[in-house]
Order: structure tokens, then sequence, then C-alpha cells
């Protein structure tokens, strides 16, 4: 298919680009943070300086954009980085974000915290996870909880992620609590591309379809995609079409004719992904609902192209996906009873409130919310 050609083409220049920007990322912002310890000794400033873990992960690019201007955002040494040692630099905050990312090693995390606490530096923690996808609860249960016991504030994607993270650690009683759901990336947003569907369809050698499920994203434990091909087995519908980039390298899909792709779970640069929800009605999302996951990202996805969310029955997607979702659990007989009714007229209710969701789920309305709760944890003493 041309598809794995484009696929296979751009993996390696998106690594050698992805090396560069690792090792130069941290020129710029010192560059700026110095011009700005210059400008602060002559002029007063209310420029809020932030050191922030996972500095190039996608996620972490989108929340700097949305407070660029406001804050001035430096990187953290960690591993496969080569930016400044923490020494060099006075900060207001360090703002973690993936712990598992940052280090693997509860004395250096400690040694790390009080050089922190010695500084009088701020730490705030954004709430991605629970426990890593790789569920080393030996090795992270103690790391996760000395960053709990330090934090002066956390923010949450979703209230059903707050009551688990605190469920499962102890935080400081006056450390502030906030919820700011996870936003679409923008990289991910060209509703342009909705008007290309049947070229990107002829290009991938898919046949048109009046209903078409993507399945996207990395293999998670909590994430049950083999479950999911095998309720379309089960279905005795014929309107839909399932699109499937999410097996482990070890699994394979059943054989049916309305399973146009099954492929084991690789990296797509964003031209590609988006491509693929393009081509997408829904995006199928059947968690495990007793996992340990606190978020997903593809409620965001699902929003920045408009698209319907098949859900189960995780806290998580119930608060987050609003009219958007439709139901179908998580096992085989509750994924074949959804797809059983599923009916267009219910796809296009599901889309048309997604795209109502989408105008509130860009990163710039998270600006307000973010800078807020920096200033709520700047003014707090201790």
């Amino acid at each position: 298919m041309r598809y794995r050609r484009d696929l296979k083409a751009t993996a390696k220049s998106s690594y050698i680009v992805g090396f560069y920007r690792r090792y130069l990322m941290w020129i710029p912002p010192t560059l700026q943070y110095a011009m700005s310890r210059r400008r602060s000794r002559l002029h007063s400033t209310s420029t809020v300086t932030v050191m922030m873990s996972s500095y190039e992960h996608d996620y972490v690019q989108n929340f700097r954009r949305a407070v660029r201007g406001a804050v001035l955002v430096l990187p953290i040494r960690q591993r496969n980085q080569f930016a400044a040692p923490l020494r060099f630099f006075h900060a207001d905050i360090f703002h973690l974000h993936f712990v598992d990312e940052l280090g693997f090693n509860l004395e250096e995390t400690t040694a790390l915290i009080n050089e922190l606490r010695a500084a009088r530096i701020k730490i705030v923690w954004t709430g991605h996870d629970l426990t890593p996808h790789t569920k080393r609860h030996e090795q992270f249960d103690p790391i996760f909880s000395a960053w709990a016991a330090a934090v002066d504030g956390v923010i949450h994607h979703s209230y059903f992620g707050e009551k688990l993270l605190r469920q499962r650690y102890d935080f400081a009683p006056n450390a502030i609590h906030t919820v700011i759901s996870n936003r679409y990336r923008r990289e991910h947003a060209d509703l342009a591309l909705l008007d290309q569907r049947a070229a990107i369809e002829a290009n991938w050698g898919l046949s048109p379809t009046p209903i078409r499920i993507g399945l996207l994203g990395s293999p998670r434990v909590e994430r049950k995609m083999m479950d999911f091909l095998r309720g379309v087995t089960l279905s005795t519908s014929h309107s839909f079409q399932v699109v499937c980039w999410s097996l482990r390298p070890e699994e394979g899909a059943p054989h049916d004719s309305r399973i146009a792709i099954a492929e084991s779970y690789r990296f797509a640069n964003d031209e590609i992904h988006s491509r693929r929800l393009a081509i997408c009605d829904l995006i199928a999302l059947p968690f495990d609902p007793h996992g340990e996951m606190l978020t997903s990202g593809f409620v965001p996805e699902a929003f920045a192209m408009g698209l319907g969310i098949l859900v189960s029955d995780w806290e998580f997607l119930k608060e987050r996906s609003g009219d958007a979702a439709i139901a179908c659990g998580h096992t085989p007989e509750s994924v074949a009873a959804c797809l059983d009714q599923l009916t267009v007229a219910q796809v296009r209710a599901a889309k048309e409130a997604s795209f109502r969701l989408r105008e509130s789920q860009d990163w710039e309305s998270a600006r307000q919310p973010i800078l807020e709760f920096y200033r709520r944890v700047t003014e707090t003493h201790g």
C-alpha cells in the first residue's frame, strides 16, 4: 500500500530531525533566560520563570505555546536531552510532567527535590499518569510518592483523575489542586483534510463506507483493542468499516472483511496521523474501566477533527466525552451489541456534538487557567 511507503519514508527523517532538536533545544530558552535576568536587574518584571521536564514532548510543546509571552519556560536536563544543569538557573516554578521520563532512581529524585527546595523553587506536577504504562510499581510507586509529598500544586486532566491520584498518593494538605483538561494538538486539527477523505481513502486502498471506526494509539494494558476486533466479528451489521493501527507485534487481528486495516502500532508523524483521523467518523476507546490510566489524549484528538467517540464505562471517558460519546463497553459482547444498533444518524449526532465541543478544547482556552494556577502557586507560602 502507498500508506505503508509513506510511513516508512518519514520515520527515519523524523528520527534525525528529532535528535538534533533534542540536542539544540536548550540554547534559545537559555539565551532568553540570560537576557531576561539582565533586564530584571535593571527593571521590575512580572514574568514567571518555569523549568519544565519533558520539554520536547508533544504535549509539553503545546503547553508551552499556550503560555508563551507570559511565562519563560526553560528545559531541565534529563535523559537524552542536553539542557543546562539546574543549578545554573533561578526559577519560580519547576513543572514536572512525565515522571518516568525524568528519572528511574529514588535517591536521585530525592536529591533533585531537595535541590529545588533549597533554591526555594515551587514544584508543580501535571498528573498524566497514576503509574507508568510499564506497570513497574516496585520501582516507580516510591518515586511518585516522593513527588506527591513535595509538590505545591497539581494539574489534573479530569475530576476522575484527581480522585484516583489523591487516593493513591499522599499530598501535602496545602497543595493546590486544579482540573485543566487535556487539549488537542493544533497539528492534528486541520479540518481541510476532511474534504480530502475520498482521495486519502483511494491512496490507501480503502473503499468508501458509511461509518469508519478508527483504533489508534500505542498498546496499553487497559486498551482492549483485540476485544474490540472480536466484537466486530460477532456483530451482524455490515454498515461500518474498521481501521486499526494499534496492535501489539505479537497480535493478529481476526479475519473479517469489515476490518480493512489491522496493523501493529508504529510511530506515525503528524501528517499521517491527521490523515488517519480525517478518514474516520468515530474513534473507538475500549478502555478497561478498572485500569490505572488517568487520561487519554484521544478524546481531544476526536474533538480536533469533529469525530464521535465509542466509549467504554471508564469514568474519564464519561466525564470528558460529553454528547460526542456513544457507549460501546470494552468486551466483545458489548462491542457487538453497540455495532449492531449503530446508525448513520447516531454517528452524525455524535460528530456534531464533537464539533460543538471543539471550540472550547484548543490550547488557547487553557492559557488563562494555567496562568492562574501558576499565580496561585507562586503566592503560597512555605
